[in-house]
This record gives structure tokens, sequence and C-alpha cells, in this order.
């Protein structure tokens, strides 16, 4: 079912199950799919734009960048949705027990929004502007640090969207309450810098790991960048595997890349960072935001 790699001898050993939320695409619903490695199984599990997604309390919240939130149960049931204004919702990622935050990329804003109601108390600022000036996208929160990739920490990306001016910032959320509005300005804050559009932002055995989407790559570590076919956006790492998202560019015409070619396929890279070798598994889907790695519990 997935394209063999039950019986190739260099993946064969793969057993990880994995979510994979897509956006919508034109004719493309987008949706939530499910990836059994260990019973050679796929599953679409919903329809509906789907970008960012985290588990908090055996429950599954997803953000909808048709500004919708959604709580699904362990059976991937949905229990909850809620609608808001244009704020155009990126990743959410969990804050605690009782609150997530989310990303409102229209307004340059993260907001904390309770696990229970889903409804908004606070905020983290990055802009007095509510025009998309930063094009935050996606979030990491490791310990009382918060990492944000964006298309520009400096302002006004959408000026030069050729210019390789995204960067990653971090914020020390040890003294932030949810209930508050907290301002920062990123271009302070800035830990890595001169990527091009980067997204998936995580850390993996105390090191960040990254999508450095229109240099098509993704940077793991301090080992040598992984460069791929296409636009990268969605990673999860395991013990011995990395799991890369790529969409189909949607705007490869009008924002050329430096490269010779560009894949548009929509899936999922397996890749052994050991052998440095990789197999592609498609997807009915043109664009893939985010994958998380499930417990075997969850289910």
């Amino acid at each position: 079912m997935l394209y063999g790699l039950e019986n190739d001898p260099d993946f064969e050993h793969i057993n990880t199950r994995l979510l994979i939320t897509c956006p919508s695409s034109g004719s493309d619903q987008g949706g939530l799919f499910l990836l059994d490695f260990e019973n050679n199984t796929f599953e679409k599990l919903y329809t509906g734009s789907c970008s960012g997604m985290t588990i908090v309390n055996d429950r599954l919240f997803i953000a909808s960048d048709d500004n919708e939130l959604i709580t699904m149960d362990q059976k991937f049931r949905v229990i909850q949705k809620k609608q808001y204004s244009k704020l155009d919702f990126h990743d959410i990622s969990k804050f605690d027990d009782h609150v997530v935050l989310v990303v409102e990329t229209a307004t340059n804003t993260i907001g904390c929004y309770n696990t229970e109601t889903l409804t908004r108390s606070g905020e983290i600022r990055f802009s007095a502007e509510d025009k998309d000036i930063h094009h935050i996208n996606d979030i990491w929160l490791d310990g009382h640090t918060l990492y944000v990739s964006m298309f520009s920490p400096y302002g006004k990306w959408y000026m030069n969207p050729m210019h390789k001016n995204g960067g990653i910032v971090a914020i020390d959320l040890t003294d932030f309450h949810p209930n508050q509005q907290l301002h920062i300005n990123p271009e302070n804050h800035v830990v890595v810098k001169d990527l091009y559009m980067p997204h998936t932002v995580m850390m993996h055995q105390n090191e960040l790991a990254y999508c450095d989407s229109m240099s098509f790559r993704v940077i793991a570590g301090n080992t040598k960048p992984i460069q791929l076919s296409g636009f990268t956006r969605g990673l999860a790492i395991t013990e011995n595997t990395i799991f890369i998202g790529q969409s189909r560019m949607r705007h490869v015409l009008r924002i050329p890349h430096e490269f010779s070619n560009c894949c548009l396929d929509g899936g999922i890279y397996v890749y052994d960072p050991k052998y440095r070798i990789s197999r592609f598994v498609p997807l009915p889907a043109q664009q893939v935001y985010q994958i998380l790695s499930l417990d075997q519990n969850f289910i």
C-alpha cells in the first residue's frame, strides 16, 4: 500500500504511525491523514483544510487556515469546532493542560486559547500592525522557550519575496501568563537567519531542526542540510528516521526558485539519516503542513 516500503530491505523496519495535516488548495479539499507503516495502511480521517496540530489531554487540536479551531477524540471524531474571523491560523502548540498557542498569521500574533472552551484570552504580539508583515508560520515550545519561524523577523516580507530574509526567533516565556499581552520585536530575538520562507521548527535531542522551505531543504542539528526536490513543510523525527513533507509550490510561476527542477508532488519523504537515503510516499493532496508521530497508546 505505502509504495512497497514493507518489501524494501532498507526501510522495512519502519513501524511508525504518522498523522499528517493538509491544507486545501484549489479543488483539493485538504484533510487529516493517517499513515501506518507497521500495518501498511493509509486512511483519510477528516476532510477539510488542516494546518497545525497538537495533542493535549488525549485530544487532538487542529488549527485550520479557514479560521477554525477543531478538537477530536482518540478515534478522530470531532468534539468541537469554533469559527473565528480572518486570523489565518497556521500552527498550534500546547502551552499547558489548559491553554494552546495558535499562530494568527494575518495579525502578527500568537493567541492563547482555552482548551475547553476554545475562547481567546491573551496574546504574543510581534507588530502593532494588524497586517501580515512577518508571516509567522510555525511554533515549538521547548520548556519555557518558544521558537517561531517566519518569512521575515524584520517586517514587510512581501516587498521582496525572493530575498532570503526568513528566520527563527526564540522567546523566553518564563514569566508569561496566557491572559496577558506580550509585545515582542522579533528582530531582537533571532537565533537562525538567512532562511527562505521557513516553516516547521522543533527541538530534537537539544538541537534545532527546521524546514528551510523555499530552499527545498531541512536542517536537523549540526549535520549537513538534507537537500530535497521541492518545497519542504512538515517534519517528524524518530530514533532512526526523518519524515519530511513536500508540497506543491503555490506561487511557482510568480516566485521563481533557484534550482534546475522543482517537484510539485505532495507527499512524505522517509529519510534515513545514517545512510542518507530516502523513499517518497505520494499523498492524494497537493499540500502537506504538519507531520506528527503518534504514540502507540493514542488510539
